[in-house]
């Protein structure tokens, strides 16, 4: 009898360090996890505040009433957009 339950208290034992092991493990890997998201919040956090300038500049241009040389300008460079009855020549040749 007494071989039976200190062979039952060894497998018990095995199988409480053996959860400890997994469940030390499984922490070490969401710590991980968590700094890595806590690194990406601050990535994504500091895109944002530039984004609040970059809106914050775009609002004083239009509450000043932007002057048109100023928005065609912008829409050009940045959109690519031009005048209806506008004709653009692109210069295949490479010289400038």
């Amino acid at each position: 009898m007494r071989g039976k339950k200190s062979r039952v208290n060894h497998i018990f034992n095995i199988a409480v360090c053996a959860l400890v092991v997994y469940l030390a493990a499984s922490f070490l890997v969401l710590q991980v996890d968590i700094a890595s998201y806590r690194q990406k919040l601050d990535s994504l956090e500091a895109q944002y505040e530039e984004q609040l300038l970059v809106n914050e500049e775009m609002h004083a241009i239009l509450d000043q009433g932007a002057d048109k040389d100023y928005i065609i300008r912008m829409a050009r460079d940045k959109l690519g957009l031009i005048f209806p009855d506008e004709q653009v020549f692109y210069n295949a040749s490479g010289n400038q």
